[in-house]
């Protein structure tokens, strides 16, 4: 099994608010991150598979760039998330987001030898989230 990754950069606005409680459970929980405020956010989608017989290729990266470009990018970058139709009705944590982008992106990239493996979601240096579908 091989796995290949792409990274990504995205700049992007949100504010994590839970409206289903009061002002003050979601300051006591999301502290300064309940006021609006933005990162700048790094995305990697690694692939596993096995080496297509044509090109040589799991995927060719620019095809993938293009899948993530399209599929989340577009939607995302320099957006306000809290008001994105992606995540309508969803609190845009980091956990969410990377789940999200995995039910966007998980059917963009199968093929017959190749599926998503992973999504690493970095909201800053230090802070990232990695879901594997599970």
């Amino acid at each position: 099994m091989l796995y290949i990754t792409r990274k990504e950069h995205f700049s992007s606005s949100h504010k994590l608010d839970n409206p289903e409680i009061s002002r003050e459970q979601n300051v006591e929980i999301f502290g300064k991150c309940n006021n609006l405020h933005g990162h700048n956010y790094y995305i990697e989608v690694t692939l596993a598979g096995t080496i297509e017989s044509e090109s040589n290729y799991v995927m060719d990266l620019k095809i993938l760039k293009l899948i993530i470009h399209d599929e989340i990018l577009s939607k995302v970058d320099h957006k306000f998330l809290n008001e994105t139709e992606m995540f309508k009705n969803v609190i845009p944590t980091t956990e969410n987001m990377v789940m999200k982008f995995w039910e966007v992106l998980e059917p963009k990239v199968k093929r017959d030898n190749v599926r998503l493996y992973s999504i690493r979601l970095f909201e800053t240096e230090k802070n990232y989230v990695e879901y594997r579908g599970e």
